[in-house]
């Protein structure tokens, strides 16, 4: 396990901002793994640093759920479940469903074009890459958070998505056939550029299995991390 230390020192962002940053990117990656244990004066000594950023960005992880802390005993990546690629794809629909809500109505007629275009691009890359398709959800996402009016929201979305990130490995679960989840966010996308936001929240979750009657995600997408690692 390396962490990258390239010119740490001439970054123009704050240094414990730039160790968070480097942290939060090893742990996405799979550098700092699940389970793995780790030392704040060995990560200091990794990116030439002195211990007190390192102290910060983990206190920053462990508030996001990704770095687990015991007093006096040990500090460590926490582990991916089987069961959290299901729960993170039903928080990113509900979450991402909540969004249309505050966001749609605010909207004016050239930003609904944009959004729409947004939610389109997740239905065409769900056909041919996943990984794409995540990267959209996530544009598709913080759009809705700038346009949501809402600093809580904007606030847990940005929060969330380093978890997100990691519990999905970077890719979309495809919890339909690809063309049904093309199908599903063209249909959103169409309740957008019409201003009906509850339409679009309920395309939302069913393009995630959430809507009524469905499953929901966590059987479509259990094996995902087994199948990362």
């Amino acid at each position: 396990m390396e962490l990258r230390n390239t010119d740490i020192d001439q970054q123009p962002k704050r240094l414990a901002d730039i160790v968070y940053d480097r942290l939060c990117e090893a742990v996405v990656d799979g550098t700092l793994a699940p389970g793995q244990r780790v030392r704040d004066g060995d990560l200091a000594e990794q990116l030439g640093v002195s211990r007190m950023p390192v102290r910060e960005a983990l206190q920053r992880l462990e508030r996001q759920g990704l770095i687990q802390m015991v007093a006096s005993r040990f500090t460590r990546v926490t582990d991916v479940t089987p069961e959290m690629p299901g729960q993170s794809i039903e928080f990113i629909g509900y979450l991402l469903g909540i969004g249309l809500r505050f966001a749609v109505p605010r909207l004016d007629e050239g930003d609904r074009a944009k959004a729409a275009k947004l939610a389109r691009k997740i239905g065409t890359e769900a056909v041919r890459d996943p990984e794409a398709a995540y990267a959209a959800t996530m544009a598709f996402g913080t759009f809705l958070a700038e346009h949501s009016h809402n600093p809580l929201f904007s606030s847990t979305l940005a929060d969330a998505g380093l978890q997100l990130t990691r519990n999905l490995r970077g890719t979309f679960p495809l919890v339909k056939d690809p063309a049904e989840l093309k199908a599903d966010f063209d249909a959103l996308a169409d309740a957008i550029e019409r201003d009906d936001a509850a339409a679009a929240e309920e395309h939302m979750r069913q393009s995630l299995l959430l809507g009524p009657g469905q499953p929901g995600p966590a059987g479509a997408v259990a094996h995902l991390w087994d199948d990362k690692k």
